[in-house]
């Protein structure tokens, strides 16, 4: 493949040594596999070895490589068949409850790869099967799915408000049989991709295919493979095996029917350009015929200065990241929504303008002057119309999932958005019941909080102090036509259970909204976030 640009290499260590020896060309193939097998024994085999075993054992075949542990891996290629059969079953009656109640849903990842040819249900294990709905129906497809006997794992749905679909999940997992045979129901696609426009192209282009005797809607090719290479980033490198792997698969049969002009169109549209690059240069190192000469140039090359800087950022993984890392991440992905692909030379004098936009709009990661940053986060949350489906408060930014008793922050900056009925207000009384994140050998907890009038004021929860630890607020009402609250908080002393060894918990705690109330009235309370 003719290369126009040099991209920084995103597949490392034993994660490409083991690409190279599922789906490597002659020799490379086999000198991966013997490294792999040299690396580490079959006894610590993990989830990308067991999925990829397929592919490992066909390398062994077209090699003539016999030694102790090849019949075991062969025991493990004859299950890994029935094991994607066996479980297809969980997502044709997920599929025929949702059709039933009147819920299009799209196949997509894996599972669309098995329905274009059912032969690959032999050479990869799937981790689970992905359906696609819109996110309107996301709710409703939920409850219908948990009237059919299917239940969640690692999320309590039943508590989800409509707000809890406008944020960063993107997907829950649902099984009638547990988590080794769930089904992930997405309402996005692509977890970094919120845009229901997206979507609706997804269904606008969908295909029917069959599923061993089931009928089902899958994307198009050149949709199949933008999911694939927008997906991933360079942190997770199994998900850049996993997705490359895919991509492959799609090419080597159906290569000559993909629509490139209409990959590219999709990947820029949707600012996706970037990823689209680093995956298919993934490809294209070790299969140049598979990738059209001169694209991954051209998709590289499409977005905005800094694109090395954040892929190399983007390559640390989230929960280690520094400050100034999550800034960056940040701020070269709001300066990248600033221009439409490709980029040109009459764009470099916009750069300073857009550059100053994107600030703004990752000014919540910003280290520095961090009052003045939170009195900016209350402003542009008090500046934005959240699309709230639903009533009640809105803890669409810097939360986690609801839990039965409340709801932790999970990110420096969090911002709770309440309904306020009543034209002639200009200011309310919020009352929140919190509890801080106190791990052992801490005594205090120190945060911030802003309302919109007067100062930040910074706060002290002790361990000493009666829990939940109240606080009340003078808050400014905001908004014409649907008024409300804003109240902006940050946290001075967040912390991982994980870090501190209490669990495998990797979020980034830091106070536990038990209670709100405006006015004297409540408005979320535990018992009114229960089922």
């Amino acid at each position: 493949m003719a290369r126009t640009a040099k991209l920084p290499t995103v597949l490392h260590g034993r994660f490409l040594t083991l690409f190279r020896a599922a789906l490597g060309q002659g020799q490379t193939a086999v000198d991966a596999y013997r490294n792999w097998r040299a690396s580490e024994p079959l006894e610590a085999a993990d989830e990308i070895v067991y999925r990829t075993m397929p592919l490992l054992v066909a390398t062994v075949d077209r090699a003539g490589i016999v030694d102790a542990d090849t019949k075991r891996m062969r025991g493990v290629v004859k299950h890994v068949w029935l094991s994607n059969a066996t479980r297809v079953r969980d997502l044709v009656e997920a599929n025929r409850a949702l059709e039933s109640a009147g819920i299009a849903a799209l196949l997509i990842k894996g599972g669309a790869l098995f329905a274009r040819d059912e032969s690959y249900m032999a050479k990869r294990m799937t981790g689970d099967y992905d359906l696609l709905v819109r996110r309107v129906e996301a709710q409703r497809a939920i409850e219908v799915l948990r009237q059919a006997s299917f239940r969640s794992h690692g999320m309590k749905v039943e508590l989800f408000s409509e707000s809890d679909f406008d944020r960063d999940i993107h997907a829950v997992a649902m099984s009638r049989a547990g988590f080794s045979r769930a089904i992930d129901l997405h309402w996005r696609a692509i977890f970094w991709l919120d845009d229901t426009g997206f979507t609706e192209e997804l269904f606008r282009t969908a295909e029917r295919a069959k599923l061993l005797t089931h009928d089902v809607l899958i994307p198009g090719l050149a949709e199949q493979l933008a999911i694939a290479a927008m997906r991933p980033e360079p942190a997770d490198q199994k998900e850049m095996v996993f997705r490359a792997l895919e991509v492959v698969h799609v090419l080597e049969n159906y290569g000559d029917k993909v629509d490139w002009d209409r990959f590219r169109s999709i990947v820029t549209r949707y600012n996706g350009s970037l990823f689209a690059a680093q995956l298919l240069d993934v490809v294209a190192r070790e299969m140049p015929a598979l990738v059209p000469d001169g694209l991954v140039g051209q998709l590289w090359h499409y977005g905005p200065p800094g694109k090395s800087v954040e892929i190399a950022v983007r390559s640390v993984p989230r929960a280690q990241r520094t400050q100034w890392q999550q800034f960056w991440v940040a701020f070269f992905a709001a300066l990248r929504a600033q221009f439409k692909a490709p980029f040109r030379g009459l764009d470099w004098l916009r750069l300073p303008g857009a550059a100053i936009a994107a600030f703004d709009a990752s000014v919540m990661h910003f280290p520095l002057f961090r009052d003045a940053i939170l009195k900016r986060v209350w402003q542009q949350a008090a500046d934005t119309p959240h699309p709230r489906r639903g009533k009640g408060v809105w803890f669409g930014q810097g939360f986690s999932i609801p839990e039965d008793e409340g709801r932790w922050t999970d990110h420096q900056f969090a911002v709770i958005d309440v309904p306020i009925d009543g034209q002639a207000q200009t200011f309310a009384e919020v009352e929140l019941g919190v509890i801080p994140f106190l791990p052992p050998g801490t005594e205090s907890f120190r945060f911030a909080a802003y309302t919109g009038t007067g100062e930040v004021l910074q706060m002290i929860a002790g361990r000493n102090d009666p829990m939940p630890f109240k606080l009340t607020l003078k808050a400014k009402i905001v908004g014409t036509g649907e008024r409300k609250i804003v109240v902006a908080l940050r946290m001075l002393d967040t912390g991982r259970p994980m870090d501190i060894g209490h669990s495998i918990d990797h979020r980034l705690l830091g106070l536990f909204v038990k209670s709100v109330s405006v006015n004297g009235v409540p408005v979320f309370t535990p018992a009114a976030a229960a089922p």
